[in-house]
């Protein structure tokens, strides 16, 4: 063995050298395949990471933009929503005044107060709670001027209506006396006079001797007789709606961010 050994040393010789050659290029390429691997496991992992953060981020900013868009459209809705209260209630105290001066026709006054009553419901239904106390004041003192004119603007008008009277007609004794009579009722029977039933009478007598009144007017003329006078009465609830309409706009406006 020993010769055999000796005799072919150098053919083993070239074939450990071949063998370790071989060896060293297989172990290299397996460290070097590892190493590929690795390498192209994280940068896959890379991009993984690289892509959730990109959708995340897509996320994230149609989120935001469904989210201003949805408060766009919630200001829009409040906007239209106000503005609309605003013009029912104008619409409608306008009618009322009108009532003073010339006869309103019921269908239509029942309309405007149908328009702003709706108005108000959609206010209700789409503006912050703490709209909500100044839109109840406002319906408050709306309805009580409507009120105030369903008691005594068919007596102002025959109010106006002697008045003017009084002042083209040429013998004007006996509208002087009604005028000056009916004061004399009122003034009684506001501070609960005992004198007031008496006072009715001769008023009620003196509006008979002016023949251009109706009987209607007429009556209604007396009837008033039993209220405050009218001028003080209808500016005390004018002064209220207009403070309830000024409550309401700066309250708006803040929740609108509106700013001067």
């Amino acid at each position: 063995m020993i010769e055999f050994l000796k005799d072919h040393s150098t053919i083993l010789l070239a074939l450990v050298t071949v063998a370790a050659a071989f060896g060293g290029t297989w172990l290299g390429s397996r460290i070097q395949a590892k190493s590929g691997l690795a390498q192209a496991r994280a940068a896959r992992e890379a991009a993984e990471t690289a892509a959730d953060a990109t959708l995340q981020a897509v996320r994230e900013q149609s989120d935001r933009a469904a989210a201003a868009a949805h408060a766009a459209a919630v200001r829009d809705q409040r906007t239209i929503a106000i503005a609309d209260l605003l013009r029912a209630t104008r619409e409608l105290v306008r009618a009322i005044d009108l009532q003073y001066r010339e006869p309103e026709d019921p269908a239509t006054l029942d309309a405007l107060h149908m328009a702003f009553v709706q108005a108000r419901g959609t206010v209700e239904l789409c503006a912050p709670s703490s709209l909500l106390p100044a839109v109840r004041e406002l319906h408050a003192t709306t309805r009580n001027l409507r009120d105030l004119a369903h008691e005594r603007a068919e007596s102002s008008r025959a109010m106006t209506h002697l008045q003017r009277l009084e002042s083209h007609e040429g013998d004007t004794t006996p509208l002087r006396r009604a005028v000056a009579a009916l004061e004399a009722f009122r003034t009684a029977a506001v501070a609960d006079d005992p004198s007031a039933l008496e006072l009715h009478a001769l008023a009620e007598e003196a509006l008979r001797r002016v023949p251009q009144l109706s009987r209607r007017e007429q009556v209604v003329l007396l009837v008033d007789g039993y209220y405050e006078p009218l001028r003080p009465a209808l500016a005390r609830y004018r002064d209220e709606y207009y403070e309830a309409l000024h409550d309401l706009i700066g309250e708006a406006r803040a929740i609108l961010g509106v700013r001067d």
